[in-house]
Formats: C-alpha cells, sequence, structure tokens
C-alpha cells in the first residue's frame, strides 16, 4: 500500500502550468474584490450578491493552491519552493482584508438585513455569514489599519509558525535502542511512548526532552512572538481578552465554556485514581510517570499493519453507515494518507479537507500501535465530516473548532468500541485501557493546556517569557491538572515546545475544542445506540449545518442543551463507567 499521499489532483508540482494560471487567476480575482465598492446605480441586493459571488470565485482557486503549498510543507519542512510559495500565496490573500473590511462595514450599515437577505436566494443561502460579519463588525479596525495588520502578520506570527514548524519536523533524536544509539526523527521518537518496553519508553522520552534543548530558544521566542501579536490585536480590536476573541470566532458562548470545564474539574479524581492504579500495575508506586502514561496494558501487543487498520476501520465503519465506509475506501484506495514518519515531515496527525475538489488529504505517522489505528479512524472521521459538506457553498464549508472534532470523535469512538467487542479477555482490557487513556489526553492533559495557555497570556502581557519561565508553567498546569497522580519528578516541561497548536495565531485556546469534540461525540454517539442506523440521516444532517449556525443551535438540532451540566455530566458518565470496570479488571490482576 502506497505510504504517501498524491496531490496530483490539486497539481503536479509547483512548475504545473495548472498552478501557474491559478496564480494569475487568483490575482484578477483579488483585483475584482479590491475593485468591489457600494454602488449608488445598483440596488442593494446586486451590491451584495457582486461581493459574494466574487469572495467565492476566489476562495475556489485560492484553498487550492494554499492546500497544495501547506500539504507539501507538511511532509518536506525543507522544501524552499513550497516555503516560499505559501509566502507569496498569503501575501496576495492579505490584499483581501481591504474588500473584506470595506464590504463588512458597508453591510453594518444596512438598516434593515432581515430584508436585504430575503432579497436573493444567493444572500439567503449566506444568511449566517452575512449575519455574523455585521454582528462582528463592531470590532473592526479601519480599512487602512487592517490592511496593514494582514501584511505584518506574514512577517510576524506566519513567519513564527513557519519557524516553529520548521524546527520541530527537521529535528533528529538521538535515542538508545537495542543496546545502540539511532538517529530518528521527533515524531518516530515520541511514538516510543506507546511501546510495551518500560526502558524504551523511558529511553525515548529522556531522549525527546534533550533534544529540545537545541531548540527551545528559537521556539519560546516562535511563542512569545506569536501570543504577543495576538493579545496587542485583540486589545486593539476591542476584545476584552484572547478568550474572547477565541469564543466569539468559535461560535460558543462563554457559560457553555464555563459548564463544561466545570464538569471536567469535578471528574478528575476518577482519572486520578486510574493513573493511580495505572501506576501500580507498571510497579510504579501510586504515581505514574510522564513517560508511562500511553504505556500499553494486558499481556498482548496488539500491532496493526496499514492493511490490516484499513479492514478493521472500515469493515466496522460500514455497520453505521456504508456511504461513510466508502468514503473511508476511497481515502485508501486514491491514496488520500500519508502515513510514514520520515526526516522532514511533521509530528502528530491532521486532516486537510479540500472544498474545491471535494476530497481531502490525511496525515498521521503510522507506526503500527493500537493508538495509531485508532488515531487514523479519527482522521478519516475529519474526512467524511468535509465529504457532507462538499455541495455546501465554501463560505458555509467552514465550522468552527468546536464543531471540528464531531465527526472525528465519533468515528473513532465507533472503532474503538468495535475493537472491545471483538476481542479476547486479554485485548478487550489493553482497549479499554487505550481507550480511557485517550479521554484522559482530552480531558485532564487539555484542561493542563488550557491552563498553560491563560496564564501564558496573562503573562505575555507583560513581558516575553523565558524558556525557564515556560517550562515552569507548564510543569504547574500538569500538577495542577493531574494532581497527586503523576510521579512530579517526570514530568513534560517542554509540551509547549512539540505542540503546533500553541503557534496558530488565528486559532488560540485550540485545546478546548477537542474536549468539547470528545464529550459532545459521546453524546451524539448515546444518540446512535439509542436510536440505531436510523440516526445516520440525522448525523449527515448535523454535519452539513456546522459551517452555517452557532455551536448551541447545531447541538440543538438533536436535543442536546450545552449550558446544562446535566448533558456533560451525562457524557462523562460514560467514561466513569469505563474507569470502574478498568479498576474491577486492575484489582484483580494485582490481587
Amino acid at each position: 500500500m502506497n505510504k504517501h499521499w498524491d496531490l496530483v489532483k490539486l497539481y503536479r508540482d509547483f512548475k504545473d502550468d495548472n498552478f501557474k494560471q491559478d496564480r494569475e487567476k487568483t490575482s484578477r480575482l483579488l483585483e475584482s474584490l479590491e475593485k468591489w465598492e457600494p454602488s449608488i446605480s445598483d440596488s442593494d441586493t446586486e451590491t451584495a450578491e457582486i461581493f459574494i459571488k466574487r469572495l467565492i470565485d476566489f476562495y475556489q482557486v485560492y484553498r487550492k493552491m494554499i492546500a497544495f503549498s501547506h500539504l507539501t510543507v507538511s511532509v518536506d519542512a525543507r522544501n524552499v519552493e513550497g516555503l516560499k510559495t505559501i509566502e507569496d500565496l498569503e501575501r496576495e490573500a492579505a490584499r483581501l482584508t481591504g474588500p473584506r473590511v470595506r464590504f463588512q462595514k458597508w453591510l453594518g450599515e444596512i438598516v434593515d438585513l432581515e430584508s436585504l437577505v430575503n432579497s436573493s436566494p444567493l444572500l439567503q443561502e449566506h444568511r449566517f455569514f452575512l449575519r455574523e460579519l455585521v454582528n462582528n463588525s463592531h470590532y473592526l479596525l479601519s480599512e487602512k489599519e487592517e490592511t496593514v495588520i494582514a501584511d505584518l502578520k506574514r512577517t510576524g506570527s506566519s513567519a513564527w509558525t513557519r519557524l516553529q514548524q520548521k524546527l520541530t519536523s527537521t529535528l533528529m533524536v538521538d535515542v538508545s535502542l537495542e543496546g545502540e544509539v539511532k538517529k530518528l526523527p521527533l515524531p518516530e521518537v515520541r511514538n516510543l511512548a506507546f511501546k510495551s518496553s518500560p526502558q524504551v519508553r523511558r529511553n525515548g522520552y529522556e531522549a525527546e526532552l534533550k533534544a529540545y534543548e537545541r531548540i527551545e530558544e528559537p521556539v519560546a521566542a516562535s511563542l512569545n512572538g506569536i501570543k504577543g501579536e495576538v493579545i496587542t490585536l485583540a486589545g486593539k480590536r476591542g476584545y476584552e481578552n484572547p478568550l474572547e476573541e477565541t469564543l466569539l470566532k468559535s461560535r460558543m458562548s462563554q457559560k457553555t465554556l464555563e459548564t463544561m470545564l466545570g464538569a471536567m474539574r469535578d471528574f478528575m479524581p476518577n482519572f486520578r485514581q486510574y493513573y493511580k492504579t495505572k501506576a501500580r500495575l507498571l510497579n510504579q508506586g501510586d504515581a505514574l510517570p510522564f513517560y508511562d502514561i500511553f504505556a500499553p496494558m494486558g499481556d498482548v501487543e496488539m500491532e496493526f499493519t496499514l492493511e490490516k487498520a484499513r479492514d478493521f476501520i472500515i469493515n466496522n465503519i460500514s455497520s453505521f453507515s456504508p456511504e461513510m465506509a466508502e468514503l473511508y475506501q476511497q481515502a485508501f484506495s486514491e491514496n488520500w494518507i500519508d502515513s510514514e514518519p520520515r526526516d522532514g515531515k511533521r509530528g502528530g496527525a491532521f486532516c486537510f479537507n479540500i472544498h474545491p475538489i471535494g476530497e481531502s488529504r490525511i496525515l498521521c505517522n503510522f507506526t503500527g500501535s493500537f493508538n495509531d489505528m485508532t488515531t487514523l479512524a479519527h482522521e478519516l472521521g475529519h474526512a467524511y465530516h468535509g465529504h457532507c459538506l462538499t455541495e455546501e457553498s465554501i463560505i458555509n464549508a467552514s465550522y468552527p473548532m468546536p464543531l471540528a472534532e464531531t465527526a472525528s470523535i465519533f468515528s473513532e469512538t465507533i472503532v474503538t468500541n468495535a475493537a472491545r467487542k471483538e476481542a479476547d479477555p486479554e485485548q478487550a482490557f489493553a482497549i479499554l485501557e487505550n481507550k480511557i487513556s485517550q479521554a484522559g489526553q482530552v480531558i485532564v492533559d487539555i484542561y493542563s493546556r488550557f491552563i498553560f495557555e491563560n496564564n501564558l497570556f496573562a503573562k505575555r502581557k507583560q513581558a516575553s517569557l523565558s524558556v525557564g519561565e515556560l517550562k515552569d508553567m507548564m510543569i504547574s498546569a500538569q500538577q495542577e491538572a493531574y494532581g497527586e497522580a503523576l510521579n512530579h519528578n517526570y514530568l513534560h516541561p517542554y509540551a509547549w515546545l512539540n505542540k503546533p497548536h500553541y503557534y496558530l495565531a488565528e486559532n488560540n485556546y485550540y485545546n478546548f475544542p477537542y474536549a468539547f469534540g470528545l464529550l459532545f461525540g459521546l453524546g451524539v454517539y448515546a444518540l446512535y445506540l439509542e436510536q440505531g442506523r436510523g440516526f445516520s440521516a440525522d448525523y449527515i444532517k448535523l454535519l452539513k449545518t456546522t459551517g452555517k449556525n452557532e455551536v448551541d443551535q447545531v447541538a440543538e438540532m438533536i436535543g442536546i442543551k450545552l449550558d446544562s451540566p446535566e448533558f456533560w455530566n451525562n457524557s462523562l458518565a460514560v467514561i466513569k463507567k469505563d474507569i470502574a470496570d478498568f479498576q474491577e479488571l486492575a484489582m484483580n490482576r494485582l490481587g
């Protein structure tokens, strides 16, 4: 099976004639947008329609080119032409700022927006987009100021982001394995945390931390630069803080966030008991060292080839939706997936939905673990989400961060639960523990990352933070979230360095959406269990609306009230039951 993705549906390379033609087309489309002005001779309906049509035409071309460029660089951080192209495209896209501000301010002055929207099928289709522009218009600076900011970001936060990506993607780590020192890419070393050998896990952890010392200063500078820019612009635009801005962009209320975080905090003792039990199973006393958090449990080595992972995922997804399984099969057969870890490739995993071609591309670093298999199921869920939005306007296909994890968590849950049902007792124990471990990452570790980012913004407002301060803040956040369940002598002081989410100036607090996604996904999965296969139609309908509704409105479509503690507690109760089952099985093993 091909372990590298195929991008030819986009372009063959940067010298492709189609790429060159699209570059020229982009410039022409931007020129037409820059010339847009409210016209006395045209009606308000015509004026709005002209802008929407031109914006859609621009996005249809631009997003193909930016997808190709980012995907190329994500597997080859040293690709000079790709890096240069991203800079060029970002410079071009900055030209969109002026006309967008002009349109948004004009729209905000319309006395009767509803009458305008109802005057045209095109405007009705983009009702939510237009309303959102009006509601957010008072956070805009002048057109001139916003244009200057967009230009400066290219050499500010965007440049810092690329630096962090390059440094972490090209970092080679010296690690002792099987009696010899090997030089491995960072993602491969981080995946050693899932190996059955205690010594391999510890060696990987220690080698990883040691390697970070070589890049800690420039990455810390990147983090300070990005967060400093975010704080400055949030203040200038009138947001109380970056969290308020994030929630507005996430289409999520402060009350929903506080309700969810409150439920998570109250649930922490359950996870701490799980970590303590795991520590005893691993002969680590009552506190787990960080390098054993992902240690597989049970006397079974659950290894997957890519082919075996493919077959297992598709066979079990088909029980929910044959259409979903067909899309997953397409992803494999048409080489949407880049699975091989290698030098120059970024770590982690992601799915890039490419609306203009109605396809997605998935990056993962597959080494054969059970976690790698469920990660693949997770990313394929993102691809299905994108598939459900292909018939929507490209403007209506952009969903907020909290809803971004809905389909992925749902997909992962189906596959994980299927694996547990099919397994023998020893495998079932291993799968159950892995499921709880992953939930712990999304609840406990994500909470630590939220604490860290909150404190980072508060302190960065006063001054830049040193490497030592960043490490201390991360340790403190981990201690608060994990409590006494982790061995405080073996935490992860560099968890701010290796997480790309901290380095996205347009997506701050990209941590709580994962907790939201897990708990919302569990709630959606519970409805599926209750309603059976007939639920798939409602599920597709839900995904189709994620780009044109507030988060609360999407949830209410299937009867979920997000500002109610009851919903979050019910979702957490599912995890509580898993932890109780694990505790019972663990006690039998401990005698």
